[in-house]
């Protein structure tokens, strides 16, 4: 017999109801609560309150709020507010009964502008310490990778900025001052004016990028810098090598990145602070075949020549302060008889020219400091490691879109969607099935309880003794 349609009736008392009963064990907010200390902020922003007037609401609610923003990937803070009082799990995690008033959204919004990002990189630090203690960070070999990241601002908001810096320089002229300095964006979104537009992989995006260093040993996050997107990939990376020895207080040994990075003055930094590069440095342009690219020809110290593959010497030309090199070319004559001439020279009007960087040494010691085999490897784990950390916070966290306006709240919304990773990884590591020892011979050989580790021991010749 098909049942009756069930007709909710509103009871004014519920007994027995717990929200600490109704939450899985195994839910991940259980675990993170758990795991996270959140009061920590208390202290840390204490200062920034004053002893009269109303009460605020707690301050580990409010980051515990900003946190769910991100680790939900919810658009926007009054849409968090808005969906809180009817998930349940949030509200536990947040300390709330069913029957409480919760936050309005403008509450997060003035805390997170009255906290500033040091609050915020005080809990980056807090995750990165316990992934730290916990084993899951080397420190010694990083990865590092940029990500560019859509404004909260449409394109067709860029402004010509002429009229406003023509203004400044009269203001300046009327009050009889020297007329200051300025660089001058061509144009700039009244949205969001630190928003710039940057150009990859053949994209352009008006936003920002954000620049990580990804330890290679678990893919923890140990460093963030955010710029505005137009800021060039190797201007960026010694702060972000400086910012991973602060956070880690771990010296760096090896840095594996792409091309972007590969220039002569980050060779000569990282020469200088013995770090080793696994890092494609750009190549020089050219239009002829590659059996004749720079690489093919040999330089003469001694005599400052390059010899090219049929014995012809390039002698040095002139430099050329543009670029930071030597030119060396050789005899057009002698190019014009060379039965290779149409390959190997792009214009016919002179022999064949290369450019030498004035710290082409720098170059060549990173092209030497590795094998092949150990640069291949790392250029595999670089992808795995870096790339697939910006995939991450992309498909799970809404990385590629910036929730807020302007340089510093952008860099707040890195640091936390990068925390929040770092959790997830800490949570993961903590969640594996505990070690057991086994032995054999006498000897004690502890491994992971797993299909795959006791396959890879042999286990049919061992004896497991206990868990620890």
């Amino acid at each position: 017999m098909i049942g009756k349609p069930n007709q909710l009736e509103t009871k004014l008392f519920y007994h027995g109801l717990s929200l600490e009963r109704r939450m899985p064990q195994e839910h991940p907010l259980r675990k993170i609560k758990k795991l996270v200390d959140f009061n920590f902020i208390r202290s840390n922003v204490a200062e920034l309150y004053g002893k009269n007037g109303n009460e605020s609401v707690d301050p580990a609610v409010i980051l515990k709020l900003i946190f769910l923003l991100f680790y939900e990937n919810i658009k926007s803070e009054r849409a968090l507010t808005q969906q809180l009082p009817l998930r349940m799990d949030w509200l536990w995690f947040c300390d709330y009964d069913l029957d409480e008033k919760t936050p309005d959204h403008s509450v997060i919004s003035k805390a997170r502008r009255r906290w500033g990002m040091d609050a915020f990189t005080a809990f980056f630090n807090n995750v990165l310490t316990q992934c730290i203690d916990t084993g899951l960070v080397d420190g010694q070999t990083i990865h590092i990778d940029s990500s560019m990241i859509d404004a909260n601002a449409a394109k067709d908001t860029l402004k010509c900025q002429f009229q406003a810096v023509s203004n400044n320089l009269y203001n300046q002229l009327e009050n009889n001052c020297q007329p200051s300095p300025q660089k001058l964006e061509k144009r700039i979104s009244t949205t969001d004016p630190d928003a710039r537009l940057g150009k990859k992989y053949g994209k352009t995006t008006l936003g920002y990028k954000d620049h990580r260093a990804v330890d290679d040993k678990h893919g923890i996050i140990t460093a963030t810098v955010t710029t505005p997107a137009n800021v060039n990939d190797e201007k960026v990376m010694q702060d972000v090598i400086i910012e991973h020895q602060k956070n880690t207080s771990i010296k760096v040994e090896t840095v594996a990145a792409d091309k972007a990075y590969g220039t002569a003055e980050n060779y000569v930094y990282l020469h200088e602070q013995h770090i080793t590069p696994c890092i494609s440095h750009k190549r020089q342009s050219s239009h002829c075949d590659p059996a004749f690219n720079k690489d093919k020809f040999v330089y003469d110290k001694q005599q400052d020549v390059y010899i090219c593959p049929t014995g012809n010497e390039l002698k040095f030309s002139h430099f050329k302060t543009e670029v930071n090199a030597f030119i060396y070319r050789a005899n057009l004559k002698a190019c014009q008889q060379c039965i290779h001439f149409e390959k190997c020279v792009a214009g016919k009007n002179s022999g064949r020219q290369i450019q030498r960087m004035t710290n082409e040494k720098y170059i060549e010691w990173s092209e030497t400091c590795l094998s092949v085999h150990k640069r291949k490897y790392l250029m595999a784990r670089r992808k795995a490691k870096a790339e697939g950390s910006f995939a991450d916070a992309s498909n799970n966290h809404g990385f590629k879109r910036s929730r807020l306006r302007g340089l510093a709240k952008m860099r707040i919304q890195n640091l936390l969607i990068a925390a929040i990773q770092n959790v997830r990884k800490l949570i993961a590591s903590l969640s594996r099935k505990p070690a057991v020892i086994a032995v054999k011979s006498g000897i004690w050989k502890p491994f992971f309880h797993t299909r795959t580790h006791l396959c890879l021991i042999g286990i049919n010749s061992w004896s497991i003794l206990s868990e620890y």
